[in-house]
């Protein structure tokens, strides 16, 4: 497991290593853990925009002693899986734009608010509604669990969530609001977590269609 500091060292580490600027964008509990939502996390994950970019930034943690690991472990059954690392317990997911059945959209990008510089590598933190909606896409153990808390302790905005889901379906063709009607609907109904009625409705009124 990785905390908070671990985690910020990490990426000194990475970042002081790197010979020029790269952007990369944090997901899941790695996000998780700017918004004080998690203690600590499994992996860490990061998304690189560019194919070159994740090359570049995959041989640079191979050079700090990260091993590549085989990633369809985790992720049973998935396409477009991350590139996997390990260096002793800790292990990072390395996506690009497209993550299993999502693509890392452009309001994804801008809706992440929060930078933090290491040295040559620049870290933006996804919104807590974006982290909703890619752990339905990856839909890992304890996702359910970590979407959960997001919605219980954050100002989730449910129009953009709606929004973002309907941008899916048009960019990359899946059935994204029926993966997160029913992720959600789980959510309401094992979880007892609160999402509005009228937010559901939409969403099954979407999948009618």
């Amino acid at each position: 497991m990785t905390d908070l500091k671990e985690q910020e060292e990490i990426f000194s580490l990475i970042g002081s290593n790197l010979k020029k600027k790269i952007k990369c964008f944090v997901i899941g509990g790695s996000a998780m853990l700017y918004y004080k939502l998690k203690d600590a996390t499994k992996d860490i994950d990061i998304v690189l925009l560019g194919e070159n970019d994740r090359n570049y930034v995959l041989e640079t943690m191979k050079k700090l002693g990260y091993a590549e690991r085989n990633s369809k472990i985790l992720y049973i059954n998935k396409k477009n899986v991350p590139i996997l690392l390990q260096r002793e317990q800790n292990r990072f997911d390395l996506f690009t734009r497209i993550i299993i059945s999502l693509r890392f959209s452009d309001g994804m990008v801008d809706r992440s608010q929060l930078v933090y510089e290491y040295a040559n590598l620049i870290v933006n933190v996804v919104s807590p509604q974006d982290i909703v909606i890619l752990k339905c896409a990856t839909d890992r153990a304890g996702d359910r669990l970590d979407a959960a808390s997001i919605i219980k302790n954050t100002n989730v905005n449910w129009n953009t969530l709606f929004k973002e889901s309907i941008s899916q379906m048009e960019s990359v063709g899946d059935i994204i609001p029926l993966n997160l009607y029913q992720f959600l609907l789980e959510l309401k109904e094992d979880l007892k977590v609160e999402v509005p009625d009228d937010f559901i409705k939409k969403l099954e009124s979407e999948c009618e269609k």
